[in-house]
């Protein structure tokens, strides 16, 4: 799998878990107004029976109950995109489009993506996944949206390290989302 895809999968699961929040608070909202029905609903029906007209229920028990089903669907979604991205970091061969030629630093080597792309979506998820802050530190190894900076002094040891690194992160997602 390659890094463009897991920003994609990344990307979908990171909505998902906005949705999931969205759906979550408005079910709060929801259960209180709800718990105020029976008082407010029977004002409501004397209020309209002396104005003359026909009363409806405000429906938030349907509501709730659509939302609940929603939120099943939404979990459902993030379950199978964690999935995905398990999947693709630890069981298939991950492509990590980095630039070969690393730009020089003072004890440093940083690589860049090629083409300018970048990973905010992919580094945000992993970061969430495994419980550390972006951008993601693995050893001597920082990943950026937009770069991997390995902390070396050889070029040769730098990419092995980049290695070593992806390698670990593969093996933590793969623990971290396995059921």
């Amino acid at each position: 799998m390659n890094l463009t895809e897991l920003e994609s999968i990344a990307a979908k699961l990171l909505d998902e878990q906005n949705r999931l929040k969205s759906i979550d608070a408005e079910l709060g909202v929801l259960s209180q107004e709800i718990k105020q029905d029976p008082k407010r609903n029977e004002k409501e029906r004397a209020f309209y029976e002396l104005i003359g007209m026909d009363w409806s229920d405000p429906g938030h028990k349907e509501r709730s109950e659509a939302l609940k089903r929603e939120r099943d669907v939404v979990r459902s979604s993030i379950r199978d995109n964690e999935f995905l991205l398990s999947d693709g970091l630890s069981s298939q061969p991950l492509v990590v489009p980095l630039d070969p030629v690393p730009e020089r630093g003072e004890r440093t080597f940083t690589f860049r993506f090629r083409s300018g792309a970048t990973f905010p979506k992919t580094v945000q998820e992993l970061s969430a996944t495994l419980g550390i802050p972006s951008p993601l530190r693995i050893g001597e190894v920082t990943i950026h949206p937009e770069m991997v900076v390995v902390s070396e002094s050889d070029e040769y040891f730098a990419k092995k390290k980049i290695v070593e690194a992806f390698e670990d992160l593969r093996k933590e997602v793969k623990r971290k989302l396995s059921p």
